[in-house]
């Protein structure tokens, strides 16, 4: 099984509290960061993947939460 981005974004906030959503529903994640820390904020991003089998759970987590 793959894994399966799940955000890419600049905002570390918002990184921050979906990692939080997560770890409370028990879904296994990993974080990229790509920012470049010369320009935070304005190049690159932060992703977030789950595993496929927690794909679907974790997207119905975020949509019903981080709106």
């Amino acid at each position: 099984m793959s894994d399966i981005k799940i955000y890419s974004g600049t905002s570390q906030v918002r990184v921050m509290e979906i990692k939080n959503l997560l770890e409370n529903e028990g879904i296994a994640f990993h974080e990229m960061n790509k920012l470049d820390s010369s320009y935070a904020g304005l190049l690159g991003e932060i992703q977030l993947f789950v595993s496929e089998a927690d794909a679907e759970k974790a997207q119905l987590i975020l949509d019903s939460r981080t709106k």
